[in-house]
């Protein structure tokens, strides 16, 4: 038997060397792809890793400049304003992206590698050869115009969503606290004034022994007194809700706070209701439409031709062969793509009417809201006078009540009715200096103007 031995030539082998040598460099830089189980154990990983991040809550908010200071450090180190304040400056940064495509285009290339021609007598030709080229955008049918003006809407929207996140966190640290100062001080107030009708009922009790008073009208006088104590469990679980709002605000557990001072005055709400149209959540939702509208257009440039004027210049893998050069303008359009611009420009426009009615939608509501809190406003304003003429009517009668029980002009139970009845109205009146401070505040906070008066700093240059 004949055995033959075949032998490459050399210049194919250093060839195959060549080209094995660039595969193992590549595959050797590439990872592989993690496996479905990886990614899920990474994913509990930053669970975790996060979830003991978020038992260290940082330092307490200092109380000690009042509500106005309190909210505004709050707010600068509420995680969710920070990943606002991320989300914007990504967005601002987007424009940058986003425009870069209206410049020139400079690029590189290298091959490493062989060519080998055609034909029997063809040769191999091994080496390296690279290529520098340049391009400059002509015309794209606006496609470029209008996602820079995209991008440029959406670095809006988010920054109005910032702002309508540091106005509502503000409003909700500043309710906090305004919740523990007023169900702590009618707490008080209830416990206040149930121990001073207990020591009347002692003494009643007491005259009711030795046959003085009737001792129906003192269980009567109990059966009052109870049923107002039945007050403290509904106005202890508020409070301890308003704590726990308040210690997650401010950091500071089971916090007693004094009343505070107005932070928006009434004039100041009412003037910043006329202007709701700058609200920031409306602001959020118009830059919506004008991304909507320039989707619209984008969809629409796909049915325009592209051009682009192109140069470049290419060294050959063989020294002895000439640099090769290229210039001109470079055409495409796309005939048939299956539908698919199509059906594009109609989800764009489509999205455009969804954003469009909801603008709509959310103008409605923040004026009926906006109404309705005026209109709530203008209510207490109206009442407090009479709130107040109510409390000192009362403690006069209950003051009358008490001395004149001894000599039988007055009975316990009028005694009792006058009592509960101040107490119900200086409760009444706490309850709505809360409620006033919280509208003052909430409208504020719905028109963006929380923000300004508390002094909640802008985190990013405009652009």
């Amino acid at each position: 038997m004949t055995h033959r031995t075949w032998h490459r030539p050399r210049a194919q082998l250093a060839s195959g060397v060549v080209v094995a040598a660039s595969s193992l460099f590549f595959v050797a830089c590439t990872d592989a792809p993690q496996a479905v189980s990886d990614v899920q154990q990474s994913i509990s990983e930053v669970l975790v890793a996060q979830g003991e991040a978020g038992l260290n809550k940082g330092a307490p908010v200092s109380l000690q400049g009042g509500l106005r200071g309190a909210v505004l450090q709050a707010v600068q180190a509420n995680d969710a304003y920070l990943a606002a304040q991320a989300l914007e400056g990504e967005a601002l940064e987007n424009i940058s992206a986003v425009s870069s495509g209206r410049r020139p285009q400079l690029g590189v290339t290298a091959n490493a590698g062989g060519i080998r021609e055609s034909g029997a007598a063809g040769s191999l030709t091994t080496g390296v050869a690279g290529g520098l080229s340049i391009s400059q955008l002509v015309f794209d049918g606006g496609e470029n115009t209008a996602s820079v003006n995209r991008a440029t809407a959406q670095a809006l929207a988010a920054r109005a969503e910032r702002e309508a996140r540091g106005n509502a966190l503000a409003l909700d640290a500043a309710r906090a606290w305004i919740d523990v100062w007023q169900f702590d001080e009618r707490l008080g107030l209830l416990r206040s004034r149930t121990a001073e009708m207990d020591m009347v009922i002692e003494q009643i009790e007491r005259m009711a022994s030795n046959g003085m008073i009737d001792r129906a009208a003192l269980d009567g006088a109990r059966r009052q007194i109870v049923n107002i104590s039945l007050e403290e469990a509904r106005l202890d679980a508020s409070l301890k809700d308003a704590q726990v709002r308040f210690s997650r605000h401010f950091n500071v557990p089971a916090a007693r706070v004094g009343r505070p001072s107005e932070v928006v005055s009434l004039d100041q709400a009412t003037a910043q209701a006329r202007q709701w149209q700058e609200a920031p959540i409306l602001q959020r939702t118009a830059a919506e439409v004008f991304v909507a509208r320039n989707a619209v257009v984008i969809a629409q440039s796909a049915f325009q031709p592209r051009a682009r004027l192109e140069a470049g210049i290419r060294s050959p893998m063989d020294a002895g062969d000439p640099i090769n050069s290229s210039v001109g303008l470079t055409l495409a359009y796309t005939i048939g793509d299956g539908g698919r611009r199509q059906s594009a420009l109609r989800s764009a426009q489509a999205r455009l009417e969804a954003v469009e009615a909801q603008l709509a939608d959310e103008q409605r509501s923040l004026e009926a809201e906006l109404s309705t809190a005026l209109s709530r406003l203008s209510s207490i304003q109206r009442s407090m006078p009479l709130l107040d003429e109510n409390i000192r009517l009362t403690a006069s009668e209950a003051q009358a009540a008490r001395s004149q029980i001894v000599t039988g002009q007055s009975n316990l139970r009028r005694l009792i009715e006058a009592e509960i009845d101040n107490y119900r109205a200086r409760d009444a009146q706490v309850a709505m200096q809360a409620e006033k401070m919280i509208l003052q505040l909430t409208i504020a906070a719905r028109t963006g103007a929380l923000g300004r008066v508390i002094g909640l700093d802008v985190p990013t240059a405009d652009q």
